[in-house]
């Protein structure tokens, strides 16, 4: 386990609550020892159902859902291509009940 994770009471599976300064979102842990403990990975897709596997989806565009563009400002878009700053954005991760 990432001592980060640990540190903060982290477990894989546990309900998370990812935030930044633009809003929060809420996910599923999964942790990763291939990645810097103090990394955050988000997957695109999330918040959509998969009926195969039992899996219930989510309101993209609701609080208790987990859709991290939501959480992801403007303020930091390239002037030259627009791209916003997807793969490297400041959050905080605590564990939720």
């Amino acid at each position: 386990m990432h001592l980060t994770a640990a540190e903060r009471g982290i477990r894989p599976g546990d309900w998370v609550s990812v935030e930044t300064p633009e809003g929060s979102i809420r996910a599923r842990a999964r942790l990763n020892d291939s990645l810097e403990p103090r990394v955050v990975c988000g997957q695109h897709g999330w918040w959509q159902s998969c009926p195969d596997i039992g899996v219930p989806g989510y309101d993209a565009f609701d609080s208790a859902g987990a859709n991290f563009n939501l959480i992801i400002g403007n303020g930091l878009i390239d002037p030259i291509s627009g791209s916003v700053p997807h793969r490297a954005y400041l959050c905080q991760v605590r564990r939720v009940e």
